[in-house]
């Protein structure tokens, strides 16, 4: 499974960008040099970051939605815009990019939202 987020201004303009690669425990836990039936599977790979059925994950980005400048010898915080469209596109990729033609096996679900902060909110 593949997360990807983006956050633009409410104009377009992209501010943020990343994407997540979340892949299952191999099955012997990094312990053996055998190789599993897939990349998912090599002894390398001992972070589990699968989604387990049934249960809830949370995953955490820092997004820096200001830019700060030094005036008269003070750090000002300046907004980069008041409102910001969050989307969140989660693909099952069991091969290849999202993007390639004839990718058939791929499926995947986007969530977008816009969020708006107030200008007395410690800017």
């Amino acid at each position: 499974m593949v997360l990807y987020v983006t956050i633009k201004t409410a104009d377009g303009k992209e501010v943020f960008k990343t994407e997540k690669v979340h892949m299952p425990v191999p099955q012997l836990l990094g312990r053996t040099e055998k190789m599993g039936r897939g990349p998912y599977e090599k002894s390398g790979i001992i972070r589990d970051t699968a989604f387990p059925p049934r249960k809830t994950t949370v995953d955490e980005f820092e997004v820096p939605l200001y830019k700060e400048e030094k005036k008269d010898g003070k750090t000002v915080r300046t907004a980069l815009a008041e409102e910001f469209i969050v989307e969140v596109e989660l693909w099952y990729l069991p091969h290849g990019e999202k993007d390639d033609p004839g990718n058939n096996f791929m499926f995947g679900d986007k969530f977008t939202k816009k969020i708006a902060f107030s200008k007395g909110r410690g800017w």
